[in-house]
């Protein structure tokens, strides 16, 4: 369009049609418009020569704005004219080159929340690694790959996560984080137990140093460090147990207990951890580990069955595990028998677990595997070994008897392998054991499928059955006593403890209470004020639970509102041993319908946190005795995810990533989406991230 002359407001330009109108046009009464003179008009900003600097002044339409002399000039009398002059003088031209330097800086400057969205990215990246195990090189072609696919994104593009930044943020960002959000917690809490393990990995001896503690969710666990030690003695693991309490600034006075496998270098009489600790700690409780005692009085009671099962199961492992054409031959047995066919399961003499497992995955196979090795000509000892195990009918009575009896024991087993057992349910799991152990040697009974068995032996050989019997008996009183050698000396302290559980919460008086009270060591407890608590606890929960929600469905509720939605999901679902979903076929069993079950340390979480800081007395009661651990499976575990860190493959990894990547994984309780909603709102995380500082 061409310029308009505005020198005179009362001169009209010809009348044009236009497709709409904007500030600058009126209507006629012929729907024709014409142009006002002496106001700003938008299609300016369209010209490339004005488009950069050239501004619109909303409040006074006879005036521009130029964006580089920051000045305001009027359009009143020469429109398009005065921007043209003031596009050629010399102040503009100066401005110009400054504002257009300006420009191009301002171009290649992220702006902060671009910055925080590419730092989670990369933060989450790393995290999803740690947890599913990838190499770092991995971490890098994936980058790589995520620019390339994406290349359409800002934010894909600005990603870079190589393997030196990758490992920066897992041993100086994500593993301190972690590390401090366990300690932070622990402090609040106040009490804590500390517990360890030994291990090897080729030549290098690990110990990690775990707690445990109450926090505003119930239960919590968390891996505090990992380290690497050839000194195993008993004085040494002392020392690097005094360095971590004191880097991570706990108070030993808080102590509660120290958890570990029954070794004497851990709880020897004379010299031991424990009695070092015990010298330093007067008021420190024994933490036995109650998974190696019920593994471990298997083990001992074994010597008194007619056959060694676990020698059976090894050799016949190792006869068909690196043979295919042995295999090949034991399947058509398996056809032969209408059965579909099974590889036998290996038995690790040190796992808790792997023996009931091993049998019962022999019975079900065991018609086809006893054919296989009957017809077998028998050359080695091994063979004739194993031939006269299938040969008569005893070897099948011993397995029937160990699959019943173990199938109890293993239930107790899983039970003090959930996340959240502590020792306020071990009197209920090893004294119900015990007593179902004894039941059996009342009633003689060792399972329905071991009395048939044992019927066709006693048509052979009545003497012969009733020794194999005496076996039975002398077996489960073998694992009662060896279970009774490590429960006794402490029993009524647990039985005590336990009316803290959920199941007895309805028994619990004052006196159970202050029984406890003058057990365990709180020296700032006030009792009057402690007794107090305690009727206004037993009275919120009879309100509780006379409302129309379910009182299970008001801990839930709770404790998804502490996890703030955030879901949490087990690390390699296939890789841990430790798994509390294991046993959920118990609970259902023991409590009836599982949407009733209500954990112990979640139902006293949530009745101290109704009303928060109202109850600090009964707060460090339960923080204490919920601190005391009944198993060291929590650190076990841990060597599981070892394994599959430190693999063979991953051979450069040094000790600090290690700890670092295990921290994560023990420490880290969100699923990778999880995570990166989480971590968008922590700034201080993001920040250290987004250091352009040398990667340490």
């Amino acid at each position: 369009m061409d310029d308009v002359n505005m020198s005179d407001d009362n001169i009209e330009e010809e009348p044009i049609e236009v497709a709409s109108s904007t500030k600058a046009l009126t209507t006629t009464s012929s729907g024709k418009v014409r142009i006002k003179k002496g106001i700003f008009r938008t299609d300016w900003l369209s010209i490339n020569a004005y488009s950069s600097w050239l501004q619109e002044i909303k409040h006074e339409p006879t005036k521009a704005r130029c964006k580089a002399c920051l000045k305001t000039f009027s359009v009143h009398s020469d429109g398009k004219s005065a921007v043209e002059k003031h596009m050629i003088s010399n102040l503009h031209k100066k401005s110009m080159k400054l504002f257009e330097n300006n420009c191009s800086l301002v171009q290649f400057i992220t702006p902060e929340h671009e910055l925080d969205k590419i730092a989670a990215v990369e933060c989450v990246l790393v995290f999803h690694g740690v947890k599913h195990g990838h190499s770092y090189k991995s971490q890098a072609c994936t980058v790589d790959l995520i620019r390339n696919v994406f290349e359409s994104s800002l934010l894909a593009k600005s990603i870079s996560c190589g393997r030196t930044k990758a490992r920066s943020i897992t041993c100086n960002i994500l593993g301190p984080y972690f590390t401090k959000r366990v300690i932070d917690d622990l402090l609040n809490s106040r009490f804590y137990s500390l517990s360890i393990d030994a291990s090897n990995k080729g030549n290098c001896k690990m110990f990690p140093f775990t707690v445990q503690y109450f926090s505003e969710i119930g239960v919590s666990r968390g891996l505090i460090e990992f380290i690497s030690d050839p000194n195993e003695a008993a004085v040494d693991i002392f020392k690097n147990i005094c360095k971590i309490i004191d880097d991570y600034k706990l108070k030993f006075e808080n102590l509660t207990s120290y958890g570990a496998d029954n070794t004497n270098v851990n709880f020897g009489k004379y010299h031991s951890v424990f009695k070092l600790l015990k010298d330093k700690v007067p008021h420190l409780l024994k933490g036995n580990c109650y998974c190696h005692v019920l593994h471990n009085g298997v083990k001992t009671a074994h010597g008194d069955l007619p056959i060694d099962i676990e020698t059976i199961l090894c050799k016949l492992y190792s006869h068909f595990s690196r043979s295919a054409k042995r295999i090949s031959n034991l399947k058509e047995y398996f056809e032969f028998v209408q059965v579909d066919f099974n590889v036998l399961l290996k038995h690790i003499n040190t796992r808790w677990l792997s023996l009931l497992r091993s049998i019962q995955r022999l019975l079900e196979t065991f018609e086809p595997v006893k054919l296989f090795f009957l017809t077998q000509e028998t050359p080695s000892n091994v063979l004739r070994l194993l031939k006269s195990f299938f040969d008569n009918d005893e070897g099948l009575c011993i397995l029937h008897f160990l699959q019943n009896v173990l199938s109890d024991i293993q239930q107790a087993e899983l039970q003090l392998q959930r996340s959240y057992t502590t020792a306020v349910d071990l009197y209920f799991i090893i004294t119900s054991l015990i007593n179902k152990l004894r039941q059996k040697l009342s009633d003689k009974y060792y399972g329905n499928n071991t009395r048939l068995v044992l019927n066709d032996i006693t048509k052979i050989d009545s003497t012969r059955s009733e020794e194999i019997m005496k076996a039975f008996d002398v077996f489960i009183n073998t694992v009662i006593g060896y279970i009774e050698s490590y429960f006794n000396y402490d029993s009524e302290f647990y039985e005590k403890l336990s009316f803290f559980n959920s199941q007895s919460f309805n028994l619990l008086t004052w006196k159970n209470v202050i029984d406890v009270v003058d057990l365990i060591h709180i020296d700032d407890l006030d009792i009057d004020q402690l007794y107090s608590e305690f009727c206004d606890i037993k009275c919120l929960y009879d309100n509780l639970k006379k409302k129309s929600i379910n009182l299970s469905d008001q801990v839930k509720s709770y404790i998804s509102s502490k996890t703030n939605g955030f879901s949490t999901t087990r690390i390699n679902h296939q890789n841990v041993v430790y798994d509390d979903n294991d046993d959920e076929e118990i609970i259902s069993l023991s409590n009836k319908q599982t949407e009733d079950f209500i954990r112990s340390d979640q139902l006293w979480a949530y009745l101290l946190n109704i009303n928060p800081y109202s109850k600090p007395n009964f707060q460090k009661v339960i923080c204490y005795i919920f601190s005391i651990p009944c198993s060291n499976s929590y650190v076990e575990s841990i060597f599981s995810h070892t394994k599959h860190v430190w693999t063979d493959y991953r051979n450069r990894m040094d000790i600090e990533l290690i700890n670092a990547e295990l921290i994560i994984r023990m420490n880290g309780n969100y699923s990778c989406e999880g995570f990166y909603k989480h971590i968008l709102s922590q700034t201080s995380l993001l920040k250290q991230i987004r250091k352009n500082a040398k990667y340490e």
